[in-house]
């Protein structure tokens, strides 16, 4: 009996063992299966992308290329109507066609064609184009939006006075956005610039610098494909347009200057063509490119001098010639060219004044002559004189 008890027990505790063993691997299985299920799908997921960014990184760098950046949809880079995302202080907007200037309201919508404001020097105002694109305003500064057509996807801004900062993502594209004085235009803005423009009592002046990104600058008879980070340049400007000033503030700045047309002779054909010349100046700070236009009182075609200086300013480089004649052009006149003018004109001087010198000699020596021969025949004469007196004598 008691061998029989004893069989019974331990059965009955080796099934009571496997039930709670069951019961507790079925628990497990439902609660813990659906989370390695989550774990195992994030993972793979992970892998993925990791083997995806690793391909493109090995395939970059065997490229010799640098990681792409994010490229903005050119599909609607800008909302139809800027907005005033933030005023702080006071601003004021002025609508195509009015006259009057009225208050901005944070949050709206305005048309292409307005002009914005801010009055007071502790004023700040941030109108949005898009996504990453804003333009805001410090202090008393105020700029004016172009009107531009609904199906076009490009805007232009135009400065009017004080701080103006531009914000635009990398990618927007060429001539997306463009920045616009009387005597230039920024193009291909990436990136962060700031302009402090200002009118003066003869044209205006505008400092340009770059922060972020890149941007090219275009004006008449001079051009420059990429201001980078940190460059500042100022542009002076004539009311007339007659006169362009560059001055580099810091950074160094490849300027392209216009040099006008010039013949080209080809020996083979035996015949001429007309060629565009241009002069690489590096504008860098304490250095200039002042650039002169005249219109003739006969004619339309504009007669332009351009020139640059040193940091000493000293001139370095100078070409005169009219718009679109050939026949008219000085050509390069650098300083070892102008040197060598002005020691030859000096050269011819100095012989103008060695022949002058000599006829004047000359000159005095032939008075010199002729006031001798006066005084020889004075003497005769007094001579004959003496003797028509001693023969009256001797007559009495």
């Amino acid at each position: 009996m008691n061998m029989i008890a004893k069989t019974l027990a331990c059965a009955s505790a080796v099934v009571a063992a496997s039930v709670a063993w069951a019961q507790f691997d079925d628990d497990d299985i439902e609660s813990d299966e659906p989370a390695e299920l989550e774990e195992t799908e994030e993972s793979a997921t992970d892998d993925e992308d990791a083997e995806a960014e690793g391909e493109d990184g090995e395939e970059s760098e065997a490229k010799g290329e640098k990681p792409k950046a994010v490229k903005v949809s050119l599909e609607k880079p800008f909302f139809l109507m800027p907005m005033c995302r933030m005023l702080e202080g006071e601003g004021e907007v002025m609508r195509p066609g009015a006259s009057d200037w009225v208050a901005v309201e944070e949050g709206r919508y305005y048309p292409l064609g307005c002009a914005y404001r801010t009055v007071g020097a502790n004023s700040r105002l941030v109108i949005k184009f898009g996504e990453g694109s804003e333009v805001s305003l410090s202090g008393g500064a105020s700029f004016a939006t172009i009107r531009k057509e609904l199906s076009d996807r490009s805007r232009v801004i135009a400065l009017d006075g004080g701080s103006v900062t531009v914000k635009l993502p990398r990618g927007l594209g060429p001539g997306m956005f463009t920045v616009t004085a009387p005597g230039f235009s920024v193009e291909n803005l990436e990136g962060e610039s700031r302009y402090t423009y200002r009118r003066t009592g003869d044209g205006d002046e505008a400092i340009v610098r770059c922060v972020t990104g890149a941007m090219a600058i275009k004006g008449r008879h001079f051009e420059i494909a990429k201001v980078s980070v940190a460059n500042e340049l100022r542009i002076r400007s004539s009311q007339d347009h007659l006169f362009t000033g560059l001055y580099g503030n810091s950074g160094d700045i490849i300027v392209k200057l216009d040099q006008g047309l010039v013949s080209v002779m080809d020996f083979e054909t035996k015949e001429s063509t007309d060629e565009h010349r241009y002069l690489d100046w590096h504008l860098s700070p304490k250095t200039a490119v002042r650039i002169h236009r005249a219109m003739p009182e006969i004619g339309e075609r504009m007669s332009v001098t351009v020139m640059t200086f040193d940091t000493k300013g000293e001139l370095q480089n100078r070409c005169s010639f009219a718009e679109g004649r050939s026949e008219i052009n000085t050509g390069e006149e650098g300083a070892g060219v102008l040197e060598k003018r002005d020691e030859a004109a000096a050269k011819k001087a100095a012989e103008a004044a060695e022949t002058l010198a000599v006829d004047e000699d000359v000159v005095e020596d032939e008075e010199e002559d002729d006031s001798d021969s006066g005084d020889d025949s004075s003497g005769e004469d007094d001579a004959s004189s003496d003797d028509g007196d001693d023969e009256e004598e001797d007559l009495f």
